[in-house]
């Protein structure tokens, strides 16, 4: 069985931080000082995912406020455990434990037919019920397609970017996000 467990920082630190630096591209890495910084001001949650006894991977996840949706920062499965179906079991005792009044927002690369991984991973969200929202983020040069996942909560499009953009001020600054981050459509 499967289970999704919140951590602590100095948790995360030790035993997984050094594993997502290894899993995400340099240019995709939170500097540990800005992970730790929300974390500390409450918006951050780390959970480790459990199978066997075992950490096969993690979820950061973010709340700015109570209103607004969670955040999927990141989320790995380690490669060891990657394509049986552990990661759809996790995000959906993930999406268990944040609640059904609760929404859940994350981007993905825009799929592109020329990179079968990006449309494997649309996939894999909308089969666990994920919505593409009508919009297009260019992010530090790379397309990416915002997602949702939400069972009683409508958030029209345009506040949905809002908060993306809101997310992304407090994980990049300011100047970062002028520089790097856009809405395409």
């Amino acid at each position: 069985m499967i289970d999704v467990v919140e951590i602590e920082l100095d948790e995360f630190k030790k035993d997984i931080y050094n594993k997502y630096t290894k899993l995400f591209p340099k240019e995709e890495q939170r500097e540990w000082e800005k992970v730790e910084n929300t974390y500390n001001e409450g918006i951050e949650k780390f959970y480790k995912i459990i199978w066997e006894n075992k950490t096969i991977g993690f979820f950061m996840l973010e709340r700015i406020k109570d209103s607004y949706p969670y955040y999927l920062d990141y989320f790995a499965i380690f490669k060891e455990f990657q394509n049986q179906g552990l990661g759809s079991k996790a995000i959906k005792k993930l999406l268990a434990k944040i609640g059904a009044n609760n929404a859940l927002i994350g981007e993905i690369e825009k799929e592109n037919p020329n990179n079968p991984i990006t449309i494997k991973r649309f996939l894999f969200y909308s089969k666990l019920g994920f919505k593409k929202i009508d919009s297009e983020y260019l992010l530090y040069n790379v397309l990416y397609t915002p997602l949702i996942y939400t069972k009683n909560k409508e958030i029209k499009k345009r506040e949905l970017d809002k908060i993306f953009f809101e997310y992304y001020l407090i994980n990049c600054g300011e100047k970062e996000v002028k520089r790097n981050c856009k809405i395409i459509a």
